[in-house]
């Protein structure tokens, strides 16, 4: 019984990841026919894609938004967006105007890998640091935790917390870090 509820806890999901994963993205936003109104963003709290004015006027100004950018024709997000709310350990990262995204569903074909341990284990796509990642994007690692719920090791999706009833030891004052120039010394006045 209490494996069973372990695994369980392991397989909760966010309930906006699955949502997310099917969403389209980047089409003209219905309810506001303006300039630039196209659906960019996404709302973890509706479930829903957003425009740039939905965010601004409308229902979503106060809630959960994550923003959505184009990579090789696919959707990705920034990676310090998503890792504040899922673990995106062991998912490849990938360089778009200067930040670090990752991929929603698995990117085109990247080419033919001859070792099979260059590949992502669920889709069979070829990671670049095979000895960093296992995953293509996040939802390859959604179907590889929900294809194995019942190990109690990673991957999770939830960011794993460390429980209340531990306490942190209690850690030393650190040293300033010397910077290259000290405190200023004057020249008393005469």
């Amino acid at each position: 019984m209490q494996v069973e509820q372990v695994a369980q806890r392991r397989v909760n999901k966010p309930r906006w990841l699955g949502p997310i994963l099917k969403q389209t993205f980047f089409d003209s936003c219905a309810a506001h026919p303006m300039y630039k109104n196209e659906l960019n963003k996404y709302c973890m709290t509706c479930n829903k894609s957003a425009c740039q004015y939905c965010v601004s006027f409308g229902i979503h100004r106060c809630h959960k938004m994550l923003s959505i950018y184009k990579h090789v024709y696919k959707y990705v997000v920034a990676m310090a967006a998503v890792e504040k709310h899922i673990d995106c350990s062991q998912i490849q990262t990938y360089k778009c105007n200067k930040r670090l995204v990752i991929a929603l569903n698995p990117l085109p074909h990247g080419g033919l890998a001859t070792d099979t341990g260059l590949l992502c284990e669920i889709c069979g796509r070829r990671v670049t640091h095979p000895h960093l990642y296992r995953y293509c994007s996040i939802s390859c690692k959604v179907q590889a935790v929900l294809r194995k719920p019942n190990e109690s090791l990673p991957p999770f999706i939830t960011i794993q917390r460390p429980s209340k009833g531990k306490k942190e030891k209690a850690s030393e004052p650190q040293k300033p870090i010397n910077k290259r120039k000290g405190t200023p010394r004057r020249a008393p006045f005469f």
